[in-house]
């Protein structure tokens, strides 16, 4: 447990600190570029995203699983590593044409060309990267992340004032691959491989297939989503919409990488010792449930005020896909940690046959949205969590050891919890009409009124988040008290 926490720790600041820096970046860009703009790069995003699936072959859960890793396993896993990303960057340079042609767009075609270039310099950033993760060194893992991340985004937003519009997106995300890219090699160079291999590929391929089938089932679906939305309500329209994703989705990935990245390790360690997930998993379900569940109702409560002062009046039509995204977002976080339940658990054939079955009917539900309007596009969204919640929610229960009845007071504090935090905001909004216009100060005084209140009943209710915080805070009191964590 001091090896999960200490991992914690360093994962919540890093990602704390990144939070921060990107929704400040995103606020900064959101003024120099506009919707058009944003569009672009979001189109060409959605291209490059819905080509790197075919790097979704696990290759780095297959190298943190391993029991071993030798010098054959490590030098086949380059190689196929390195196969791939040459294969989706010569497919981004050919797509970049047709996108361009497609969308009439030459905006587009500029993008992908700087954009082919990114997995290849990951060809030589995995296997440090992946070393560092499975020795469970998150610290360095933290720092590397500070770094790349702090470079690229002060980068983007010295080529966008200096007038590169929508390119300078391209040149940050290329600065911050190279930047990871060295110190990884740098931390990690005696783990350095240049020999390419494929003595071990008839396992890593079995397993990637698997890994690749799931992907691309899921992601198809959603880049198939944004170029639908982009080709139907058009490139401001979708402009928008990646605004109103983007302060839902930048918090949604963000706790993602800190409780996946450090949990992975421990839930496959459990299943490898045949130690029933169900403590953990109902422990785990409470403390998302508890936070986020509060911060994303919140988010569509305030949605008004908070897109009028972040991104300026030109961004006000994001406000009702923002305030509906973020009701699927809460939707969607009972089931966060479906993914990797199912590989923990080697049900992977299983998942994919579930994924053909929802992915079609949720781009085609997508797609009727899309004919009608961009808010209609969004609460398609709301319905595919429900969806979803009821399809894997017994699959969870069978492999975690778990039953309904364990969720019923797990929602129901989660659900006390909600109220407790975003009612005294709610009480603001409806006295000025739900305007977006509403006092700032007025606003932040309920947001405030209802953080307290949240607080107040995490330790009413002798809540795990708030024994975690009580655990934290008196480890930093007293630097050391649980000895030096061993790692993972």
């Amino acid at each position: 447990m001091a090896s999960i926490r200490q991992g914690f720790a360093w994962m919540t600041m890093s990602q704390g600190s990144l939070f921060v820096l990107q929704f400040v970046v995103s606020i900064l860009i959101a003024r120099l570029l506009g919707p058009y703009e944003m569009g672009i790069f979001a189109i060409a995003l959605s291209i490059v995203g819905l080509l790197s699936i075919i790097r979704s072959f696990g290759l780095g859960s297959y190298f943190i699983r391993a029991v071993e890793v030798t010098e054959p396993l490590r030098r086949t896993l380059f190689t196929i590593n390195g196969i791939l990303a040459v294969a989706v960057s010569l497919a981004i340079l050919v797509l970049s044409l047709l996108g361009g042609a497609l969308l009439k767009e030459p905006g587009v075609e500029d993008l992908l060309r700087v954009m082919a270039i990114l997995p290849l310099v990951g060809i030589f950033d995995f296997i440090p990267a992946t070393s560092i993760e499975r020795r469970g060194d998150f610290r360095l893992v933290a720092i590397i992340n500070i770094l790349r991340y702090s470079l690229a985004n002060a980068a983007t937003l010295a080529f966008a004032s200096a007038g590169h519009g929508y390119m300078s997106l391209a040149y940050g995300q290329l600065i911050m691959a190279v930047v990871a890219a060295v110190l990884n090699n740098l931390f990690a160079r005696d783990t350095i491989v240049f020999s390419p291999s494929l003595r071990d590929w008839r396992d890593v391929v079995r397993f990637g297939t698997q890994m690749l089938a799931i992907s691309a089932i899921n992601g198809l679906q959603g880049r198939m989503a944004d170029l639908v939305l982009a080709k139907f309500l058009g490139l401001a329209a979708f402009g928008i919409y990646s605004r109103a994703t983007s302060l839902t989705g930048v918090l949604w990935e963000n706790i993602q990488i800190i409780v996946l990245r450090v949990l992975f390790v421990d839930f496959a360690e459990q299943k490898r010792q045949g130690i029933s997930l169900r403590h953990s998993y109902l422990r785990l379900t409470q403390v998302l449930t508890g936070f986020l569940w509060p911060v994303f109702v919140g988010i569509g409560v305030v949605s008004g005020p908070l897109v009028l002062a972040l991104f300026g009046e030109k961004w006000l039509d994001a406000i009702m896909p923002l305030g509906i995204l973020s009701l699927s977002a809460a939707l969607f976080v009972p089931i966060m940690v479906a993914y990797d339940i199912f590989v923990i658990s080697n049900e992977t054939a299983r998942q994919t046959r579930l994924e053909m079955l929802r992915a079609p009917a949720s781009l085609a539900l997508f797609t009727l949205g899309c004919l009608v309007s961009l808010e209609a596009a969004a609460a398609t969204k709301v319905v595919e969590a429900v969806i979803m919640y009821l399809v894997y929610r017994p699959h969870l229960e069978r492999m975690t050891d778990t039953r309904w009845a364990d969720y019923v007071p797990i929602y129901g504090r989660s659900l006390l919890l909600v109220v407790a935090a975003v009612l005294p905001a709610a009480v603001v909004m409806q006295f000025y009409g739900w305007s977006p216009l509403a006092p700032l100060p007025v606003v932040l005084a309920g947001v405030a009124a209802g953080g307290l209140a949240w607080a107040a009943l995490l330790w009413a209710l002798r809540h795990p988040l708030f024994e975690e915080g009580a655990r934290l805070l008196s480890k930093l009191r007293r630097p050391g008290a649980e000895g030096a964590a061993p790692q993972a």
